[in-house]
C-alpha cells in the first residue's frame, strides 16, 4: 500500500510541478502547525500529510480523473482513500491482529496482522483506516505521547456524545502536540485541555504561562 500511496503523491506532483501539493501542505500547515525539515518530527509529520493530502484535500479523487492506465489494485487503494475514516484510535490488543477503539465514533475495528508491528497496547494516535479487502491502516499516523493519555481522556470525555465533525477535534490536538513537542518544559496536562482546541498560535508559550505550576519555573 505505502508505494502505491507514494506513486500516487509522484504522479500529482509531476502533472502541475507540485503545486497543488505546495498549496496542500500550506492549508495543512494552517490547521494543523507549520513544521520544516529541520524539526525532529518531520517524517512523522510529513507521512500524516501524504494521506491527508490524498484522502482529505482530494488528491486521490484528482489522481483516478486523470489516470487511466494503472492497475486496478491500485484503483482500489486511491477509492479507499476516498472514504477513509479518519479518528482518534486506541490500541485495545494486538493479539490475532490489532484491535482498534475509535475514541470519537465509539466504533470498534479488526485490522489487518500486518499493521500489529508498528502498534503496542494503549498506543492513542491520529490515523485513517482504509477499505482494501480488509480494513487497513494507511502509512501517516501520529501518536500521542503516553504522558498526554490522561488529558485526552478527558477532552475525549467532555465531548461525549460525539456527533460533529471530526476534523477540527483531531486537527486540535495536533496542535496540541506539536505545542508538547516544541515546549519540552511544559506538562502535557496544560496543553491538552478542552479549551485549547481552537487555539492556532503554536509559536509561543505565552498562552501556557498561567497554567504553569511553581516548580516548573526557572530559579
Amino acid at each position: 500500500m505505502l508505494d502505491t500511496l507514494e506513486r500516487i503523491v509522484a504522479d500529482l506532483s509531476e502533472l502541475d510541478g507540485g503545486a497543488e501539493l505546495d498549496r496542500a501542505r500550506a492549508a495543512f500547515h494552517e490547521q494543523t502547525g507549520e513544521f520544516d525539515v529541520a524539526d525532529s518530527w518531520y517524517e512523522e509529520r510529513i507521512a500524516f500529510f501524504f494521506d491527508w493530502f490524498l484522502c482529505d484535500f482530494g488528491g486521490a479523487a484528482r489522481w483516478l480523473d486523470v489516470k487511466v492506465d494503472v492497475d486496478e489494485a491500485a484503483r482500489q487503494i486511491a477509492r479507499a482513500c476516498t472514504r477513509s475514516a479518519r479518528s482518534l484510535y486506541r490500541v485495545r490488543s494486538i493479539e490475532d491482529g490489532v484491535l482498534l477503539d475509535d475514541r470519537l465514533g465509539g466504533a470498534r475495528f479488526a485490522l489487518d496482522d500486518r499493521t500489529a508491528a508498528r502498534l503496542t497496547v494503549g498506543d492513542v494516535f491520529d490515523g485513517r483506516l482504509l477499505v482494501v479487502d480488509t480494513i487497513a491502516l494507511a502509512p501517516g499516523i501520529i501518536f500521542h505521547a503516553p504522558e498526554t493519555h490522561e488529558a485526552l481522556d478527558e477532552i475525549v470525555e467532555s465531548l461525549t456524545p460525539f456527533d460533529g465533525e471530526r476534523a477540527p477535534v483531531l486537527d486540535g490536538l495536533l496542535r496540541m502536540r506539536m505545542r508538547l513537542d516544541r515546549f519540552t518544559s511544559i506538562r502535557a496536562r496544560h496543553i491538552y485541555r478542552r479549551e485549547a482546541l481552537d487555539e492556532r498560535d503554536i509559536l509561543s508559550a505565552a498562552w501556557a504561562r498561567k497554567h504553569r505550576d511553581p516548580e516548573e519555573l526557572p530559579g
